[in-house]
């Protein structure tokens, strides 16, 4: 049975954990985020991403301002339910609390298609990569699109420099299979990093889950560097975890806000 005491605070607080309060402060008053203003893009944070990693969001916020995006996030930004509710589900094999997951995660993700709708967007951009397979599963609930964070900086990314040698492992978006038939588009990434003059990278095998412990040995075993570089949230936290030695792990924005300050 899916967890009730979570669901329910979702539905209060948007956030499945505490009031939201924390994640609201990080956004609006310590990185100075657009918070529920009309805007072309409403960015989609994840539930919990803010308050776990908020120099990431921090180079968000000084990218999107570099490229002069017209954008804004949510106050009560609706967890899709993925983490709380969804993996669950998922790890113990349970398809009627997975169906009731999918359920809920429409109701979630169209709370915010109307407020999104409301502040006259055109687009929903989804940072979170495990908040994907929900919207995906709700395109036509919305007029709106709904676009990856990589799709949008390679729309307005016109150029950077950077010297730098990496890795970059876009995930493998296993779990995902179990939440939309969608497939995912991960090729506006690798456009994003070919337009980084002086930039070398040496694409992982995205087959391959860090998850998996024989494919984390593989994984690690097939890097070239000390900096590996994701766009997948999950990826990220686990590579965080397992490459202390020395290595350095970033998100897509952090690297090409490097390249653009690098000019």
């Amino acid at each position: 049975m899916l967890n009730e005491k979570l669901t329910e605070n979702i539905r209060e607080h948007g956030i499945f954990k505490e009031s939201g309060e924390g994640r609201r402060k990080i956004l609006a008053d310590d990185i100075g985020f657009r918070m529920d203003e009309k805007a072309e893009y409403v960015l989609i944070g994840g539930c919990h991403q803010p308050e776990d990693h908020p120099h990431v969001f921090a180079a968000i916020k000084k990218l999107l301002d570099y490229l002069q995006v017209d954008y804004t996030m949510l106050t009560k930004e609706y967890c899709c339910g993925w983490v709380p509710l969804a993996q669950p589900a998922v790890m113990a094999k349970n398809e009627d609390d997975l169906a009731q997951a999918k359920e809920l995660a429409e109701e979630f993700v169209v709370g915010n298609f109307k407020q999104a709708e409301a502040l006259g967007a055109r687009s929903i951009v989804l940072f979170c990569s495990a908040c994907e397979p929900a919207y995906s599963n709700c395109q036509d609930a919305t007029s709106l699109e709904i676009i990856s964070f990589s799709e949008l900086v390679d729309r307005y990314l016109e150029k950077g420099k950077l010297k730098a040698e990496i890795d970059y492992y876009a995930g493998c978006y296993r779990f995902r299979r179990k939440m939309t038939t969608e497939s995912l588009d991960v090729e506006p990434a690798v456009r994003v990093l070919r337009k980084i003059e002086g930039l070398k990278v040496n694409y992982l095998d995205n087959s391959i889950c860090c998850y998996i412990p024989p494919h984390l040995e593989q994984l690690t075993a097939s890097l070239t560097t000390k900096s590996v570089v994701t766009i997948c949230t999950g990826c990220y936290e686990k590579l965080k975890e397992t490459l202390t030695d020395g290595y350095e792990v970033k998100m897509l924005p952090e690297l090409v806000l490097a390249a653009v300050e690098g000019q």
